[in-house]
């Protein structure tokens, strides 16, 4: 019995282990991703280990997403016991989910991600609109207006063709999406007629997609086409053909408004229904920032463009103000809402900075679509230019400069290329730039698994805003029961950490989102701002992993170019024997080459080799152990991370090539021949340099040459004070050994700080070779051979 309850024992284990090392679910694609609200949809979600799956997870409300079941094996294999189960031979890389639209869903896009015991997967976004979506595969011919189409050129020199009936007056849209979500199509669009005639032609007229406003001649079949500039295709030269007499927002005017105003936007494009003026009352309370703006008309909903509420006064720019004496007066801090109205138009504003302060003036035009390319001037009174600008955020200018208290100033703002027109609006920001002391923390994943009884670390780096150099502590909150971490703490000397999270041996197996808080100190007042992820955040318990790391030593120290070391231990769990790979997390200007734990050992020491450019400080060093269970991989991590101290050198040295601008550090390789002593050849003669990077020694520099063979002479010189280099001479003469390599180091020596430092520079190769004359004869055929 006792070995029966053994073998049980490690059976267990050994499916425990198994569980634990799947691979994260991932998604690759879904058959669609556009869907219409107020429907159901089947799609298909492609990618790997998507067999052992529980939920789909799906962000907002007004959409829900169901899996559906596996096909059931051919066949299946029952166990009398439990921990035993059968599985498909063949990995899973597609699952079909049951998605439900409800009418009134928001059309904001929203991530899906699917989970299970061993993961939460990567999100795939999904887009909704209110004209019917349709699969290139399952279009009819004629297509029913309106509708949008999702297809793929998928191979060189394909055109997608589509057929559509319209009446005589009909003005439509015909807007095709791709390059701008990141498809590398670049498509070509034209309509023509029954005949063939090609009536309408578009390429890039929103970046590289096509857009057409369409307006019937007559009642009728047309015909689209659909290629590539190129006529190149693969499977990822996706995009949607969106058609239809839909309302369209071209542009709308002004671009954002202050908070419990009210602001009468003007709009521009097609089938609006005649409403091109309407009033916005923004609420005291409205939320601040950015916003998408749609019109809906009888004839559906638009496209969406942005705007943006803020609490800054604001105004209107008003004409004529295109010359000094016409200029606008402004008072700041203020937002300006204006256009370039017409080609060669030029808006000059005059403003006197009200004390002694740094200001910002900022165009925003580029980020609200508007195709103005500012060029922005800032003047004196009299007209002298001080300074202007172009492009600094994208193609939008931006000026920062010291005003002095009671002056004035002129500001010009037009196209960079003279261009104006209706479209070409902006608004224009003149204020204080931000100067408040202020921080952000960001995490360096969002998907996090750990195992019961075990550890996982995330790296959490501090970004400090305008002279902020207070401590940052990093808190979990939300964490899953049995899950716990201890606080991180960042600051000036230690920008970036790792939070180590730690479950129970009970913690309960499943998958629930979490967050970090940071809490620094603002004003004398503490202030929590949440950790940023790159992507939403998941934990995952799985069940434990067959070993833990644990490191010896609770700190290292290590100077720039030198090296320390690390002793590891490996804690199996009974019935685990095989290979553990120990590595370190990456540690920029720090080189940690992995090692390998064999089967049935403990120990080991990780190398770390500093370089010579390394960041001084202390950073956190953080070990993790790989092994592979039955051809799948687990990891684990040490309980905590070591700091490294890295101190300053007061000099570093490196060989090179004579007449080389640049500091190098690459091997340095000479070759000279050797010659009789009294011989007159430049051929036994060859040079290089030891140049110095000073950090600290100002004085001389004493070298040495180590390594030098027999028959070759160098001439040696001290780096001289206040000096970078000295030239290194070496004659050889026929006394030195011939035919092979030889190597050297220079030696650089100087004191600084009361502290002797020394240190020694790459390997310098010197190859010797004997005179032509010299060389060995063939050796002639002996008789008889």
């Amino acid at each position: 019995m006792s070995t029966l309850r053994t073998l049980s024992f490690l059976l267990c284990l050994f499916c425990a282990w198994a569980c634990w090392a799947q691979p994260v679910p991932r998604l690759d694609s879904a058959s669609a991703s556009w869907f219409q609200r107020g429907t159901t949809n089947q799609i298909t979600l492609s990618g790997d280990a998507l067999g052992n799956l529980s939920e789909v997870l799906l962000m907002g409300i007004g959409v829900t997403a169901t899996l559906e079941e596996l096909p059931a094996p051919a066949v299946a294999l029952e166990s009398s016991t439990t921990g035993v189960r059968s599985e498909p031979a063949g990995a899973v890389n597609s699952r079909r989910i049951r998605l439900v639209v409800d009418p009134e869903a928001s059309p904001t896009p929203r991530e899906l991600r699917v989970a299970g015991p061993d993961g939460v997967s990567n999100a795939l976004t999904l887009q909704f609109s209110d004209v019917p979506e349709l699969l290139e595969s399952a279009v009819p011919s004629p297509l029913s207006l309106p509708v949008a189409v999702s297809g793929t050129i998928g191979a060189n020199a394909e055109t997608d063709r589509f057929s559509f009936a319209a009446k005589a007056g009909q003005r439509l849209i015909l807007d095709v999406q791709a390059n701008r979500f990141g498809s590398p199509l670049d498509p070509t669009l034209s309509v023509a007629d029954a005949e063939g005639k090609t009536l309408a032609k578009s390429e890039d007229a929103h970046g590289l997609d096509p857009f057409l406003e369409f307006e019937v001649p007559k009642d009728g079949t047309y015909q689209i086409a659909l290629h590539d500039l190129r006529f190149q295709g693969a499977g990822n030269y996706r995009y949607r053909l969106l058609i239809g007499e839909l309302p369209y927002l071209e542009s709308l005017f002004p671009f954002g408004g202050r908070r419990g105003s009210e602001v009468t936007v003007s709009l521009q494009g097609s089938n609006l229904g005649g409403g091109d003026t309407l009033k916005l009352r923004i609420a005291p309370d409205a939320q601040p920032g950015r916003q998408d703006l749609r019109a809906r008309t009888a004839k559906g909903v638009s496209n969406p463009l942005p705007f943006e509420t803020d609490d800054l006064p604001g105004l209107l720019e008003t004409e004529p103000n295109n010359a000094p004496e016409q200029a606008m007066r402004l008072t700041p801090p203020t937002i300006i809402d204006g256009r370039i109205g017409e080609a060669k138009d030029t808006d000059t504003f005059r403003f006197t900075a009200p004390a002694d302060q740094r200001l910002a003036i900022e165009v925003q035009a580029r980020r609200f679509g508007s195709p103005l390319d500012s060029l922005l001037t800032l003047m004196d009174a009299k007209g002298a230019v001080i300074t202007r600008n172009d492009d600094a955020a994208e193609q939008d200018a931006r000026i920062e400069f010291d005003a002095k208290k009671d002056t004035e100033y002129l500001l010009s703002l037009r196209d960079l290329t003279d261009r104006g027109g209706p479209r070409f609006g902006y608004r224009l920001v003149l204020r204080s730039p931000e100067q408040i002391p202020d921080f952000a923390v960001r995490a360096s994943a969002g998907r996090l698994r750990i195992t019961q009884g075990g550890r996982t670390a995330l790296r959490c780096e501090l970004d400090s805003r305008n002279g902020f150099d207070g401590m940052v502590r990093v808190n979990a909150v939300n964490l899953p029961p049995g899950v716990s971490a201890s606080p991180l703490v960042l600051g000036p000397q230690n920008r970036a950490g790792w939070i180590v999270l730690s479950a129970t041996d009970v913690t309960t197996l499943g998958f629930l989102p979490f967050q970090l808080e940071a809490i620094g100190e603002l004003g004398g007042k503490p202030v929590g701002r949440m950790v940023q992820f790159p992507e939403s955040p998941w934990l995952t318990v799985l069940p434990p992993a067959p070993f833990e790391v644990e490191v010896a030593q609770p700190s290292l120290l290590a100077e720039q170019n030198g090296s320390t070391s690390l002793d590891v231990s490996i804690v199996r769990r009974p019935g685990f024997t095989g290979e553990v790979r120990i590595s370190a997390e990456d540690l920029p200007g720090v080189s940690i080459p992995a090692i390998a734990v064999p089967a049935g050992q403990s120990r080991a020491k990780l190398n770390l080799q500093v370089s010579n450019g390394s960041e001084v400080g202390i950073r956190p060093v953080l070990v993790r152990g790989e092994a592979t269970v039955d051809g799948r991989t687990s990891i684990s991590h040490a309980a905590q991370s070591v700091p490294l101290q890295t101190r300053g050198i007061a000099m570093f040295l490196t060989a090179m090539l004579p007449g080389s601008p640049f500091f190098r550090t690459d091997a340095v390789r000479l070759s000279a021949v050797a010659l009789p002593t009294n011989a007159v050849s430049s051929a036994n003669q060859t040079e290089f340099v030891v140049k110095v990077d000073r950090r600290g020694v100002e004085g001389e520099i004493a070298l040495a040459l180590e390594g030098l063979p027999k028959g070759v002479e160098a001439t040696v010189s001290p780096i001289p004070a206040g000096k970078k280099e000295a030239s290194i001479r070496i004659r050889v003469s026929d006394a030195a050994e011939t035919g092979k390599d030889h190597t050297l180091h220079i030696v650089g020596t100087a004191t600084h700080d009361d502290r002797i430092w020394r240190q020694k520079t790459q390997p310098i190769t010197l190859n010797l070779t004997a005179p032509e004359s010299q060389a060995a004869p063939a050796t002639a055929p002996q008789p008889g051979k």
